[in-house]
């Protein structure tokens, strides 16, 4: 399929004007782009900078930490215990209405003691022990037989209930997809084997601003998941970055951000969201406890710059959800080659501060739908300063 970068184009097409649409190789999903919607008169309204101060602590909140704080969600998405579902083998299986019981845990990591701070307020070494909590969480799961899936997910945004202050979490949601045995199961066990379960990494959201981390045993099957959530952590490459998956997926270097020795954050050339991010790791890393030292502390610093760089485009505490897609926490070693290290920031932010994206119309009936092209959006953020806007006033 044609590229921006290797399609030789008429002088009457022009991929920065012209509508046309983008293959995303990890969901294999399409997105419609149509940069000449912003040749728009109106773009929006234009905001003051928020320079409002927020209160370090909120005297009301239960919790007392002082330092990176992990506990387990009394109300998770998924629960650790509950009773198998057991299927009615008397009657034929509706291929239309299938259902699978699902266990598993949810975390959450309080980033800091300081209520106001999100990772664009925070130092390297403050992101650290979030990272180490990352870690530790994962390996716990390792443990866990019905443990497959470990996904470490922050959604920054403000809480409804907190008016006075935006708090920082970040989920981290641990399930086990419990696979229900069906006919085919029954005779692979008849025959002595068992059959393998597909790998499948899924995620969650959650509309507060500290860090949940999800885990899941692999689904059976194709996962019904949104165009927007990745379905695999393998890239079209396993081979380590840049000398296959990087130079692929920025050819040119144009959706570059910002980078480090270890990490590139980049705007995905199929991205769906108007300021979507991906962090990538330069060596093939399967996971986030594969990080040397001199990793994690580059991997801090990507954090910082991206979050800062998103705060700094419309001057306010911008808001996102970001996810960690990294190998299942099961010891199959085919995952070891196949799976590659990544992040996702997913900002609805469109063109100010309060105009935000909604998937609606064609985009949920057909396909996803963006204006600015991600080359276009990754010279914005690039613009950007690294200096939070708040500290140069």
């Amino acid at each position: 399929m044609a590229s921006p970068s290797a399609t030789t184009q008429s002088s009457s097409f022009d991929f920065n004007h012209h509508s046309h649409r983008r293959f995303n190789p990890l969901t294999h999903s399409w997105v419609l782009c149509s940069p000449h919607r912003t040749q728009r008169p109106w773009q929006g309204k234009q905001e003051d900078d928020d320079l409002s101060k927020r209160p370090s602590y909120d005297p009301s909140c239960y919790l007392y930490y002082t330092d990176t704080f992990v506990f387990e969600n009394d109300f998770p998405a998924v629960q650790q215990n509950q009773p198998v579902l057991l299927h009615d083998n008397s009657q034929d299986e509706n291929p239309l209405l299938q259902v699978e019981s699902v266990r598993g845990q949810c975390h959450v990591i309080c980033f800091s003691p300081q209520h106001d701070k999100t990772l664009a307020d925070m130092t390297e070494p403050e992101i650290v022990p979030v990272i180490d909590a990352w870690i530790s969480i994962y390996k716990a799961m390792q443990q866990q037989d019905h443990i497959n899936h470990d996904i470490p997910q922050e959604t920054a945004v403000e809480l409804e209930n907190m008016a006075t202050y935006r708090q920082r979490y970040h989920r981290c949601m641990l399930c086990d997809y419990v696979k229900t045995e069906t006919d085919a199961d029954r005779k692979a066990k008849a025959g002595g084997s068992a059959l393998p379960l597909s790998p499948v990494t899924t995620g969650m959201s959650e509309t507060h601003s500290f860090s949940h981390t999800p885990g899941t045993r692999p689904l059976t099957g194709s996962d019904p998941t949104p165009p927007t959530t990745p379905t695999s952590t393998n890239f079209p490459s396993a081979k380590a970055v840049p000398s296959a998956t990087a130079t692929k997926i920025i050819p040119d270097g144009s959706r570059i951000v910002c980078e480090n020795a270890s990490f590139i954050c980049l705007v995905p050339f199929w991205a769906t969201w108007p300021f979507e991010t991906m962090v990538l790791s330069r060596a093939h890393l399967a996971r986030l406890s594969d990080l040397t030292n001199a990793q994690k502390q580059d991997l801090a610093n990507i954090l910082r710059r991206i979050t800062c760089r998103y705060d700094n485009l419309f001057r306010c505490s911008f808001p996102y959800s970001m996810g960690v897609h990294q190998a299942p926490a099961n010891d199959d070693a085919s995952h070891q080659k196949l799976s590659h290290l990544h992040l996702h920031f997913y900002p609805p932010l469109l063109r100010s501060a309060t105009v935000k994206k909604f998937l609606v119309g064609f985009e949920l009936l057909g396909q996803s739908q963006r204006d600015l092209t991600p080359e276009q959006a990754a010279k914005r953020l690039a613009d950007c300063s690294e200096t939070h806007y708040k500290s140069a006033v």
